[in-house]
């Protein structure tokens, strides 16, 4: 099972067969039979219980779980093997063997994980005292890990690309939308403030869930898309930190300035340019207006209001809205090098999806469509 049905996964989810449990069941009876089958009886359950306590909702995740727990293993079970020959089971023992064991790994700044890994196995291995045990503990768990890491990478959740990149949609059509509200008649700085901010968290998790995907088995039948979404979203975030820099210096600009309908035009025309990128980049739906032509209006807007505006207002003035100008027309170009961008990755997608449609035999669709504006519901 590759991707699970998104119907499937919803129906089993009502009955409390949820994905993670899945995986974690998978894992544990798999680490089970993996042991059985190689090494008999002994020590059966260390593959199935590292299997249940690194499985986690991603792989980045449990491969960090599974790293710090093998390490807590090495470290406690060496430590309790070296004392164990000089020392009986007892208060005195354990203590010694959670000081040095704990120390060296505090010194060498290990994760916290690993850190109670060290203890657990230090105290059943002096418990357990046999020459193999370590050596049993770090092997089961070894497979465990390497199990539920498999598992992670193949049962993902269903439509997991179309998800992400639309969360990277959402974000740069919120993004557009903080922008044009911060002019008179839009939505207010407060409120313009909390869809920035919303806007820079659903960008912020489609950037980390692609990371997440790369780490996955489905991903290879997008990483053409994904790398290009991965680039995009890379843009949008500079985007993101420059519509805050113009929220601040807005608000500090004096109301007959910041209030102007030249300034609303302006602004409006620059978020406008945010929002045909994300569209056409990171959707589905057709755009009725050219990109670069769009780019082009916004820019000679800029020129022009800013033009007409130094022989009318006094230095400190021009001052202050050099800054906003120069952010705004910051924004016109990060967004000119996105669109150069996902220009330059649409020819390479499209010629190898021809390649495969090919010797498929199959017939190719090469589209390239837009979407409208998001609205905040």
């Amino acid at each position: 099972m590759k991707v699970m049905n998104e119907g499937l996964q919803d129906r089993l989810e009502k009955y409390g067969f949820s994905l993670y449990m899945i995986r974690v069941t998978l894992a544990a009876s798999l680490s089970w039979v993996a042991v059985h089958s190689l090494y008999g009886d002994r020590f059966l359950y260390f593959a199935p219980l590292a299997a249940i306590l690194i499985t986690q909702g991603s792989v980045k995740a449990s491969l960090e779980k599974g790293v710090y727990r093998l390490l807590g293993i090495v470290l406690g079970g060496t430590v309790s093997l070296i004392v164990g020959q000089f020392l009986n089971v007892g208060g005195l023992s354990i203590l010694l063997i959670l000081l040095i064991g704990i120390g060296i790994a505090t010194a060498c700044r290990l994760n916290m994980q690993a850190v109670s890994q060290i203890g657990v196995t230090s105290v059943l291995a002096l418990t357990f005292y046999q020459d193999n045990y370590v050596l049993w503990r770090v092997a089961e768990t070894l497979i465990g890990v390497a199990i539920a890491l498999v598992i992670n990478m193949i049962i993902v959740p269903p439509k997991g690309f179309v998800k992400i990149k639309g969360l990277a949609f959402e974000g740069s059509l919120l993004l557009a939308d903080a922008l044009s509200g911060l002019v008179p008649g839009g939505r207010g700085f407060s409120q313009a403030s909390a869809i920035l901010e919303r806007s820079g968290e659903r960008l912020a998790r489609s950037g980390q869930q692609q990371k997440e995907m790369h780490y996955t088995v489905s991903h290879y039948q997008y990483r053409g898309e994904l790398n290009s979404l991965t680039q995009a979203t890379k843009h949008l975030k500079v985007i993101h930190s420059y519509v805050k820099e113009i929220s601040t210096e807005l608000q500090l600009l004096p109301a007959r300035y910041a209030a102007t309908d030249w300034m609303a035009e302006v602004v409006e025309a620059t978020a406008d340019c945010i929002a045909l990128f994300g569209t056409k980049t990171l959707s589905d739906a057709e755009c009725q207006r050219s990109l670069p032509e769009c780019l082009h209006r916004a820019r000679d807007l800029q020129l022009a209001c800013f033009a007409e505006l130094q022989g009318q207002c006094s230095l400190s003035v021009i001052r202050d809205l050099g800054a906003v100008f120069s952010h705004l027309n910051r924004v016109l170009e990060e967004v000119e090098q996105a669109d150069f961008a996902a220009l330059s990755a649409a020819p390479q997608r499209a010629t190898a999806k021809a390649e495969k449609a090919h010797a498929l035999r199959f017939p190719s669709r090469n589209g390239f469509t837009e979407r409208t504006r998001f609205s905040e519901k």
